[in-house]
């Protein structure tokens, strides 16, 4: 009965999360710009955003356009750290009793250890991943918490800056619209494979 709960939760969250991305939430989200209470519905959307699958990018986005570079980055990278954490407690406290959970726990904690905890994180993170599967992993792979904080900081921090300016650069709030450069992503992803090329070597060679 237990499984079959968290199957249902699961499926109403994969629905919700269909249906409320970002995109179709816009309108709601420009008001929700122009109201006194935007702090209060800031916390409340990255309270949510774990649940819903919504990409950080998104509310680093708006947190972008509504306060700016200087005041979004550290907002926005607060928020992308403390809603990494729910994925992160279910990878390190879920049963690893099935196959595909315990296949991903074993996969994860030899990564980890092969890389190390903030090497392997901050990797994953400069490469363009989503966020929940790399905070489970970094739970299931046994992380402790002040190398997953301090790993997420880094390995996040380029992303919230750069989609933190291209908000604070819109002079319309618009999700299609707004995109980091390529040449970004490809940076990001050449500074993960020159975090992991050594140890990749090392493997090699061994």
């Amino acid at each position: 009965m237990r499984r079959y709960a968290a199957g249902a939760v699961a499926a109403v969250l994969v629905a919700l999360a269909v249906v409320l991305r970002p995109a179709r939430a816009l309108d709601a989200l420009r008001v929700a710009l122009a109201s006194p209470w935007f702090p209060a519905i800031l916390v409340g959307l990255y309270a949510v955003r774990p649940f819903l699958a919504w990409p950080i990018s998104a509310l680093s986005l708006l947190v972008g356009f509504r306060y700016g570079l200087a005041v979004g980055v550290p907002i926005a990278l607060t928020g992308a750290v403390a809603t990494s954490l729910p994925a992160y407690a279910a990878g390190r406290y879920a049963p690893v009793d099935g196959r595909l959970l315990g296949r991903f726990s074993a996969g994860s904690e030899r990564f980890f250890a092969a890389t190390g905890d903030v090497r392997g994180l901050v990797a994953a993170r400069f490469a363009p991943t989503p966020a929940e599967p790399v905070s489970a992993a970094a739970g299931a792979g046994s992380v402790g918490l002040g190398s997953f904080v301090v790993g997420t900081v880094v390995g996040e921090l380029p992303w919230v800056v750069g989609t933190v300016f291209v908000g604070s650069g819109l002079d319309a709030l618009s999700m299609t619209g707004a995109s980091v450069s390529p040449a970004f992503v490809v940076a990001g992803c050449v500074a993960a494979a020159a975090l992991l090329g050594p140890v990749a070597y090392r493997r090699v060679v061994a």
